[in-house]
């Protein structure tokens, strides 16, 4: 990939230290400052923003940092710069990649780099974390997604784009939208995501290698949903404003899929079967049958 930009050399520095000085800064705080400024306009913090950027809009990434070595200031006219970047996702993961700078410019006073990097892996999104919530509404709104009503119509888009015959792998039930992963046969996949006022939103296809194991469609009941909910306030005590979301585990014992059910705050949680049966609160001090 490539990137062309121009900059005049040294004019961001000058004017930081007209500002800081006339706002009465310490020089401490000024050596910083112009440290800051050289550092995002060098060569390599350049590069830097290039391959966030390009992560970002491109890769539809969210990148939590960018670090290049070693330190370049600036490319000579004609010349061209290796560096080696690390990259961190917000998500845990991330990769190492080389990245170029060069300048095919001849003019001494501007700067103008092409900039080059290795693509990213690509994204197993069976085991990828979920995205969180765009759309954060609380569970005591009427709108809510835990009430069956609501949540009704978004499976039934769910499985209108689908079918019921494909499995759903990792879902995150929010009391303004859906999160969830969908696969069908052939090893695809897709990240979908749906809304309290019944938008649609998938991602492209995904392929994945192995066996996977999730729900089908059937048995996402939103009754089930909203059983669950007045439950956990009723015998759990939980309020329920402070219902935070379901998250589909598949790794109950005996091979069982059931939901894990979060709070807003504090460390516990809730855990029932797909279809509600075997309600469990976990505290710091154990676990209570509910049921």
């Amino acid at each position: 990939m490539f990137h062309s930009s121009k900059r005049l050399a040294g004019a961001g520095v000058i004017g930081l230290i007209l500002v800081v000085l006339l706002a009465g800064c310490s020089i401490s705080h000024i050596k910083k400052s112009i440290d800051k400024v050289n550092r995002e306009n060098s060569a390599t913090g350049s590069l830097e923003s290039f391959i966030q950027d390009e992560l970002t809009t491109k890769f539809h990434r969210s990148v939590k940092s960018v670090s290049c070595a070693p330190y370049v200031d600036e490319v000579l006219q004609q010349d061209t710069a290796h560096m080696t970047c690390k990259v961190r996702f917000t998500d845990g993961t991330g990769y190492t990649t080389q990245g170029t700078v060069y300048d095919p410019s001849t003019d001494p006073d501007y700067s103008t780099y092409t900039y080059s990097f290795n693509d990213p892996p690509g994204v197993d999104l069976t085991k990828a974390p979920l995205p969180g919530p765009i759309l954060n509404l609380p569970a005591t709104s009427p709108h809510s997604l835990l009430l069956a009503r609501n949540l009704t119509p978004v499976v039934r888009t769910l499985t209108g784009h689908f079918g019921s015959h494909d499995l759903i792998l990792q879902m995150a039930i929010y009391p303004g939208e859906v999160e969830a992963v969908i696969a069908a046969s052939g090893g695809k996949a897709w990240l979908a995501t749906a809304t309290y006022y019944n938008t649609l939103k998938v991602g492209p296809q995904t392929s994945f290698s192995g066996s996977r194991s999730g729900i089908a469609f059937s048995q996402l009941v939103p009754s089930v949903i909203q059983r669950l909910t007045q439950e956990i306030t009723t015998k759990g005590g939980a309020k329920l404003a402070d219902v935070s979301r379901f998250v589909l585990t598949n790794n109950l014992p005996s091979q069982n899929s059931g939901w894990n059910i979060y709070l807003t705050k504090g460390s516990d949680r809730y855990q029932a079967l797909v279809l509600g049966e075997h309600l469990v609160e976990f505290t710091a001090t154990g676990a209570r049958d509910l049921n």
